[in-house]
């Protein structure tokens, strides 16, 4: 031993290959039966002669259910595993097995995977290839000839389980078995029982009666989680009958025993397989282990309570609990073996210290080196060193990893231009260095973006300071670089939440002010329809006002909604109808070196869940740009929409199916967008027009009113052949029934009615649209006058039409000062609602810019439910 402590270490000849290893856990951490299976493929690993980089993750199916969170695993795996690839992975139990197959190509596509702990394995568990592993195959025919050979009396025993994934397989194995062999006593199943129910069902069994439990969790109505221990020793306390298992870990919580599984054991003869497949062993070449194993154990302390004889147990079994045995020694025997160690233990320091000092030097000397080069390895920023001729003389773990080389020793006597591909990068920092070389000078914080070796674009922060040796003498550079990629996309997304939050701010800012404006022109051109002839040319252009002003109240509220998106408005729409109308009023605005043409397949269903108003905006603002591209030369503008079908993600045990698609086309033939600002297109301000033909919000608009549609939007564009923008959105069959519905548009009662309104304009128009509905009305602008009037006796009014934003007195507060009167709420901001929602009387909320047949519906409304 003394010489074994003092022989100098023997020299590194390099790390070998690092091995990434995925191990992913159906369960828990703290789950005995899977953290046994861990540990033992960790102890195999362990061994390896490859730098095993082993990561863990946990699926957490025993306390959620699997179909609930698959889907999210899914999503965050794509996330955190991106760019990232494992030489293997090893997955424990069957839940971990289903989420591989199902998400293998996906996720993971060409990795060997070694599964352990799977119960019930079929055909299909092994459909997606290079697949093997260890089968969790318990000997149940084996515990039941013990229990038998204890209990001859006993002829039926209840096998309890749950109804989980591995339950289920589990149960699928002791019918399987109970099946084929002769066991000579009758099985019968308690599946998924509560804990209470469990205890008072074991409470009342008969003589003849035993229990064989497996991995069983309970969460209790109160939130409270069992594991299988404390599940089984619930159970123990209030059984009557003696409780056999057959997995290792459940031992020792009031089962007599079995034979059991080692899920440790299971572990080491996975990550056996794993450690062959790592060293170059074909998967093929490895078979699947699908015989029973397992040892005896039993616990004492049960059967002592069951009064068992050990006699009839098996041989080569274990027993756990059993008594300690003291065993004692003479004093004289005692004192001889510690004076003798005493000796022994200073004869060995003495040898110890002698050679130590021999090699003090030495020993202090690889210290040093050791401690420096784990300082530079563990350092997480980039660093590297350079004689005066630009030559690398060393680099530590961070820089090799970034730039894809795995021994440090193989840059060593490179320059940065025969040593790093990105030739940009490779120029700069060449003349930042034989800057610092001439001016001895250090320069600090130079951000600049490089390709790392996964050919992505990455941000460094870098610093060159001068390497000095004896007498302050320049040697050469020290370079460090900080990886700072995510701040720098930190930064981009702070600036445009920024933008968004500065789009909202304007639109809530001027959404009030412009909706009066919108409300005062629908009602004047209301009014002026009626008092013309119908069919006259003045009337078809006042209704193209109405429409008009009611379009320019959605955009309002779009841009209002563009942080923060709703559905509300949306049904089922033709996007022809959009389309033709998008492609006329193009036609007339056009001058004739344009031609705008549209094509539209032939189909019984070309309809959307969307709202036209947006849809509208969307393919308008396409359509504009595109004529703003072509209005020098001139050229051919084409709306297109067609059918296409896409093939969409299958739910677990569903094949794949297509799904039906609108291919919605904007193309022209100008002169294209160029290649260094089509990533910049749709962000918001982003504009290459002059500041008096746009604010750079269309585009940005136009993506985010796709996205809310559940669709996508796609340009391609080579510059000089032109630019065209694909959308892509979800079909649906027909049009809501809610579609057909036209509210009345004549009043069902004539009444008295009080309105209050602090803009003139709307005061004068609004009143003379009630009044030309047939009812009588009272217009005050004040809202204290018409709190005043109507508490008076003077006048009986029936309905109090009233704007939300007033001054000395809002709307909201003048409904609540008249209780007993039903009160319509007029506002050009969505906060009224909130406000109603304390006012019981305020039955209706009409949010302007509002027509005529408002008024008329939410008034026969009021007076349907008088």
């Amino acid at each position: 031993m003394c010489i074994i402590i003092v022989l100098p270490a023997s020299p590194s000849y390099g790390e070998n290959e690092k091995r990434n290893v995925l191990f992913l856990n159906s369960y828990h951490n703290g789950y005995h039966w899977s953290d046994g299976l861990l540990e033992g493929v960790r102890t195999v690993l362990a061994q390896s002669e490859h730098k095993i980089d082993l990561q863990i993750e946990y699926m957490d199916a025993k306390k959620f259910d699997y179909a609930d969170v698959s889907q999210n695993l899914l999503s965050l795996y794509k996330k955190k595993f991106k760019g990232e690839t494992f030489d293997i992975i090893v997955v424990s139990d069957n839940d971990a097995l289903n989420f591989i197959n199902e998400h293998r190509k996906e996720l993971f596509p060409g990795v060997p995977v070694v599964f352990c702990g799977v119960n019930d394995l079929k055909a299909s568990d092994l459909s997606t290839g290079k697949i093997t592993g260890v089968v969790e195959v318990f000997d149940f025919v084996a515990t039941i000839k013990v229990a038998a050979n204890l209990h001859p009396e006993r002829k039926r025993i209840i096998v309890l389980i749950d109804d989980s994934t591995a339950g289920t397989a589990i149960r699928k194995q002791v019918e399987k078995i109970s099946n084929e062999n002769d066991l000579g006593v009758e099985v019968d199943y308690w599946i998924q029982l509560s804990l209470p129910e469990a205890q008072q069902r074991v409470g009342n069994l008969p003589d003849d009666t035993m229990l064989f439990i497996a991995p069983y969790y309970q969460t209790t109505s109160d939130g409270i989680f069992y594991t299988s221990e404390e599940v089984s020793e619930a159970i123990y306390k209030h059984s009557s009958v003696p409780i056999y298992t057959a997995w290792e870990f459940m031992v020792g919580y009031g089962a007599v025993g079995g034979r059991v599984l080692s899920g440790f054991e299971q572990g080491k003869t996975t990550g056996t397989m794993a450690l062959k497949i790592l060293n170059g062993t074909p998967i093929k070449e490895i078979p699947i282990v699908k015989q029973p194993g397992g040892v005896y154990l039993f616990d004492h302390a049960v059967m002592e309570k069951l009064e068992i004889n050990q006699k009839l147990l098996p041989p080569n079994r274990k027993i756990i609990n059993q008594p300690k045995t003291i065993y004692s020694i003479t004093k004289e025997l005692f004192w001889t073996i510690i004076v003798s160690l005493f000796l022994l233990l200073i004869a060995l320091i003495s040898t110890v210290v002698a050679m130590l000092e021999r090699r003090k030097v030495e020993l202090a000397i690889k210290d040093q080196l050791t401690f420096q080069e784990t300082l530079m390895d563990t350092i997480p920023q980039l660093v590297s060193w350079k004689n005066r001729e630009g030559k690398y003389l060393g680099a530590n773990r961070a820089f090799t990893d970034f730039f894809g080389f795995t021994n440090p020793q193989y840059i060593e006597g490179l320059s940065t231009k025969e040593l790093i591909s990105d030739k940009d990068y490779a120029k700069w920092s060449t003349s930042v260095d034989l800057a610092v070389i001439d001016s001895e000078k250090s320069f600090r914080k130079l951000r600049r973006q490089v390709v790392d070796q996964a050919n992505n674009e990455a941000w460094l922060e870098v610093n060159k300071v001068p390497l000095r040796g004896q007498g302050g003498k320049t040697l050469g550079v020290l370079s460090t670089a900080e990886n700072i990629t995510r701040e720098t996309h930190l930064e981009k997304q702070l600036l445009q939440s920024q933008k968004l939050e500065a789009i909202g701010t304007l639109a809530g800012g001027i959404s009030h002010d412009f909706n009066n404006i919108l409300t005062s022109i629908i009602n004047s051109t209301e009014l002026a329809i009626g008092d013309i002839s119908p069919g006259t040319q003045t009337e078809l252009d006042l209704r193209r006002v109405l429409k008009a002003a009611h379009r320019g109240g959605q955009v309002v509220q779009q841009i209002l909604s563009f942080s923060r998106p709703s559905t509300e408005g949306f049904h089922s729409t033709d996007l022809a109808d959009i389309i033709q109308e998008v492609v006329q009023l193009m036609k007339a605005s056009t001058p004739a070196n344009i031609r705008v043409t549209s094509h539209i397949e032939d189909m019984k269903n070309i309809f959307v869940h969307a709202d036209p108003t947006q849809m509208h905006q969307a393919i308008l603002n396409l359509a504009t740009n595109a004529y703003h591209a072509l209005r020098k030369k001139g050229g051919h503008l084409q709306i297109e929409l067609t059918k296409t079908q896409r093939k969409t993600k299958a739910k677990p045990g569903t094949v794949t199916r297509s799904k039906d698609f609108i291919k919605l086309s904007v193309t022209d033939d100008g002169p294209g967008i160029p290649e260094d600002i089509i990533n910049k297109i749709f962000d918001p301000f982003f504009s290459t027009k002059s500041k008096t033909e746009g604010t750079g919000l269309g585009l940005a608009v136009v993506h985010g009113i796709i996205l809310n549609h559940q669709g996508t939007i796609k340009v391609k564009s080579n510059e000089g052949k032109g630019t065209t923008f694909e959308i892509l959105l979800p079909a649906v069959k027909g049009r809501d029934i809610t579609t057909s519905h036209i509210p009345h548009e004549k009043m069902d009662k004539e009444g008295c009615i009080l309105f209050v309104e602090d803009d003139p304009d709307q005061l004068h128009t609004t009143s003379r649209l009630l009044e030309e509905m047939g009812l009588s009305v009272t217009a005050i602008q004040d809202p204290v006058e018409a709190l005043a009037l109507a508490t008076s006796a003077t006048q009986q009014f029936d309905i109090l039409i009233t704007d939300f934003d007033m001054p000395i007195m809002s709307g909201a507060e003048l409904a609540k000062n008249l209780p007993e009167l039903p009160v319509i709420l007029i506002s050009g901001r969505d906060d009224a609602r909130l406000a109603a929602q304390d006012c019981p009387n305020i039955f209706q909320v009409i949010i302007k810019p509002y027509h005529k047949k408002d008024l008329i519906q939410s008034l026969n409304q009021i007076w349907e439910n008088k």
